[in-house]
């Protein structure tokens, strides 16, 4: 599918928020939290630059399939570290999951691997939305996180159709998917980058 002049031009502003981020948005995080925050930001920095470069078609690789799905994750992760005193428990179970996908990525069918990677998605998008609700509600955090909830609404909805149509589970055309993902990956970038501001 050719990209258009405006879908590089949303990549491009999209990886200048990313960058934004990491070069000025890691004040009073702890060292784990930060490298949590930075290699989720890089990543969406990288992916919007590789699809700026390279098209659609990087999408369809294997490789990058797996590096995308570790942005979800290194957020949440990173999310739960920051606002809660014990994250051992979701770290060993986000970590155990994505072991898992990447296993069955390499080394089973397409569909079964796409769904693995889909279900890391659901799972690590599902944090990212309720936590910082719980936070709202709880009083510990202002109404701005909930931007960090918007954000894991779309890229875990994202996520999810990318992982569903590679299983052949979705009857909508790739390239009406591939039209909303500019869009899609630029106000998720935009919501984290504001919601984290909190």
């Amino acid at each position: 599918m050719k990209m258009s002049i405006l879908n590089r031009i949303i990549f491009l502003l999209t990886g200048n928020v990313a960058g934004y981020k990491i070069i000025g948005g890691m004040d009073n995080y702890s060292n784990t939290t930060t490298t949590l925050y930075t290699i989720s930001f890089g990543l969406l920095l990288l992916a919007s630059l590789l699809l700026l470069l390279m098209g659609f078609e990087i999408m369809e690789n294997d490789y990058v399939a797996v590096v995308v799905s570790v942005i979800p994750i290194t957020l949440s992760l990173g999310l739960v570290t920051d606002k809660l005193e014990h994250a051992t428990f979701y770290t060993v179970l986000i970590t155990g999951a994505f072991i898992i996908a990447v296993i069955l990525r390499f080394f089973s069918s397409g569909r079964i691997s796409s769904l693995s990677l889909g279900a890391i998605h659901l799972l690590a998008g599902t944090v990212i939305v309720i936590l910082p609700v719980f936070l709202f509600l709880s009083g510990k955090s202002s109404s701005q996180i909930l931007l960090i909830s918007l954000g894991g609404s779309l890229i875990g909805v994202g996520g999810t159709l990318l992982g569903f149509l590679k299983a052949d589970k979705l009857k909508l055309q790739k390239e009406k998917i591939y039209a909303l993902f500019p869009a899609l990956l630029f106000f998720t970038t935009t919501a984290f980058v504001l919601g984290l501001y909190t």
